[in-house]
This record gives C-alpha cells, structure tokens and sequence, in this order.
C-alpha cells in the first residue's frame, strides 16, 4: 500500500488456540496491507500467551486474566489498536493467506462498503446466508465499530449486531464474498459432545443479537431516518 493509504489494525480474539494461532498470526503479519496485528489471548491456560512472545514478538499482545467473551476481546483489541480501518479474523482458520486479507479490506480502503466480510469456504455456511453472515472475518472503519451499541459486544451478538447495523444504516451497505479458507470446527477441537454444547451456546448468542438488532436497526432506520 502506499503512503497514503489508512493504517488497517488486524484484531485478532483468541482462546485456548495454541495449536492453531501460529498459522493465523504468520499469515497476518505477512500481509502488506496490515499495519500491525493485535492479538487478544481471553485467559487461555493452554500456553498461547508464552508462545505468542516467544515466536511472534511483533505482535501486540494482549492477555486478559479471566475469560470474558469474544466480543469483549475484540472491543479490548480495538481500543488498544490505532488503525483507522479495522480487520477482524478468527484464531482457528485453516488456509487463510496474505492475498485473501488484502480481499476482505481493499474493498473498505475503496471506499466500496462500510463492511465487507469474508464468508467461509464451508458447505454450512455456504448454505445459508444469514449464517454465513456471521463469519468472524470482516474489515470496517473504526467508526463503524464505535456506534455499535454495548448490548451487541457480548461474547456471539457482535456479528449479527454489525450486520444489521450496517445493512440498515449503512451508506455503502456490506459486500461479502466466498473464499477458499474454512475455520477448525468447535467439534474438531473440544470432541463433539463438548464441541456441540459450546456450539449451542453460540447460536442462542447470535439469535439474541439477530431478533434484537432487526428491529432496533431497522426502526432506527426505517423510522427515525438515522443513518452511520
């Protein structure tokens, strides 16, 4: 990029993703379109923490010392970030790539979106679109992030509260495209009765954003004509 471009700050929530991490923090501090990366370690006991300031120095570590939540981590992430746009991804992601970033955040620097974000090359989320929606990988303008009310920066609601947000109030709207990356599976990862419990308790975060953010966005949109 060149110098005039905006700086764009990688936030990155991670829990318990030792196994995983390195790949995620490689790729994003390969990027040429990044100007720093953020990682939020939300009190893993699994050695990210050590790991992390050993193999990634460059990387702005932050550690909270008890498990708050992805949201809070991210919130965390960005308050401690200094870049006008806003890159998000997941700490679990198999195949992600330099060029794949630079995708999901060129079309924000254009100034094509308020949001654009990158759905998951799974067959799940490819079926549904309103899931597919809540992928955790998506650039913005720090602005964006600020007006998004405290209710949806609780652990699952953030991403259908920005989804909402953006689709009602937003002037450009939000892009999205399928990419050839996928996320490690809850059940992958915690064994697949441990996996779908925590998967469950994800959805019942993400129905309580969706039904909330509709009619909040859409009546602050619709209704009283507000706009970001």
């Amino acid at each position: 990029m060149n110098n005039n471009s905006p700086k764009v700050s990688a936030v990155v929530a991670s829990y318990r993703e030792r196994p995983r991490i390195g790949n995620v923090l490689a790729t994003l501090l390969a990027s040429d379109i990044l100007g720093e990366v953020v990682l939020v370690d939300d009190g893993s006991r699994d050695g990210t923490e050590e790991y992390v300031r050993k193999e990634f120095p460059s990387v702005r570590l932050l550690v909270n010392e008890h498990n708050h939540g992805k949201a809070y981590s991210m919130d965390r992430g960005v308050s401690e970030s200094t870049g006008e746009i806003l890159f998000f991804c997941d700490a679990d992601l198999v195949g992600l790539t330099p060029e794949i970033v630079r995708d999901m955040v060129l079309p924000v620097i254009e100034n094509k979106y308020d949001m654009f974000i990158g759905i998951r090359n799974n067959v799940m989320q490819k079926s549904f679109l309103p899931f597919a929606l809540n992928s955790g990988e998506r650039t913005m303008r720090r602005e964006v992030w600020q007006k998004l009310p405290q209710f949806y920066k609780f652990r699952f609601r953030i991403e259908a509260g920005l989804n909402f947000m953006v689709y009602f109030m937003g002037s450009r709207g939000l892009g999205y495209k399928v990419m050839p990356y996928f996320q490690t599976l809850k059940e992958q990862k915690y064994g697949f009765w441990r996996g779908e419990w925590q998967r469950q308790k994800m959805n019942f975060d993400v129905v309580v954003g969706w039904v909330r953010a509709f009619f909040e966005f859409f009546f602050l949109a619709k209704i009283l004509g507000r706009k970001l």
